[in-house]
């Protein structure tokens, strides 16, 4: 089963995505750019082994400490296990395509539309 890993500030945001997606994927989520580092980096977690290798990151972009762009070029530069992960860049802001591809995301969708986040993640995915 392919693994997503879920990062935003919002309880809210993380249970309706996991949600979501929980019947199709693996979800793991975090609450910050912090805990989704330290997932990324440790396989060990809560005393549970776990793979810390995913096959998409989808991100907020504002979070309180390493922002949504801090988290995708960690795991672009940084990250040698999901290095070619796809980040797809999850926001209520105005970016650019660029912006988003200059940080390392593959794509970024706007919070208001979960129904594109859920198809290109379904697209992205089951191909």
């Amino acid at each position: 089963m392919k693994r997503i890993l879920i990062v935003d500030d919002s309880p809210l945001v993380l249970s309706q995505l996991s949600d979501d997606l929980s019947n199709e994927f693996d979800i793991v989520t975090a609450e910050s750019g912090e805990e989704a580092i330290a997932i990324l980096d440790d396989p060990m977690r809560d005393g549970i082994c776990f793979s810390n290798i995913f096959d998409m990151i989808i991100t907020d972009l504002r979070m309180p400490g390493i922002s949504g762009f801090e988290l995708a070029a960690y795991v672009k530069q940084k990250n040698k296990v999901n290095r070619y992960t796809p980040v797809i860049m999850l926001t209520s802001e105005s970016i650019t395509k660029e912006e988003a591809r200059q940080h390392g995301c593959i794509a970024y969708v706007s919070k208001a539309d979960k129904k594109r986040l859920l198809s290109l993640v379904r697209i992205l995915l089951t191909c």
